[in-house]
């Protein structure tokens, strides 16, 4: 269920349709409960994973806008993946590469600044003007360092 829902992009009402044509029912609401179930389990795992990347001398970020569809809504409207890469191996570092993602349902530079609030180091970003307060003396700890792309 998971696997369809987010590898193979099925929404939860065609996977109902799909197990009922097999002779199982299972309503939008029961999936819905058990996607969150799981998304509930996977929490500390995610919690370390952001722990990790953000414990890195460099994270490299970026952007990228998802169409979404919100409840009682016919339009999609535009969300945003903020992604977090820790890699170092091109300097030499035997920790394995990670990457953290994030999603927020606008482009507001508050975004980065909460994700990336426990990191202090360089990061890489493109020219998104919502990064600009990350590299400012003004930021609570001090400014980040800047590495463009």
């Amino acid at each position: 269920m998971l696997t369809g829902k987010y590898c193979e992009h099925l929404p939860l009402y065609r996977q109902s349709e799909i197990f009922a044509r097999q002779g199982v029912e299972l309503s939008r609401a029961l999936l819905s409960n058990l996607v969150d179930a799981c998304c509930q389990l996977m929490t500390p795992l995610n919690d370390a994973l952001y722990r990790y990347v953000m414990n890195s001398r460099k994270v490299h970020t970026d952007d990228t806008p998802v169409k979404v569809l919100a409840p009682g809504r016919k339009k999609a409207k535009t969300g945003y993946i903020w992604t977090y890469v820790r890699d170092d191996r091109n300097a030499g570092s035997p920790e394995p590469p990670a990457v953290w993602f994030a999603y927020s349902p606008d482009h507001q530079g508050k975004h980065p600044e909460q994700h990336l609030s426990p990191f202090w180091g360089i990061l890489q970003a493109d020219a998104f003007n919502g990064y600009d307060r990350l590299f400012s003396a003004e930021r609570e700890g001090g400014a980040l360092t800047e590495a463009g792309c």
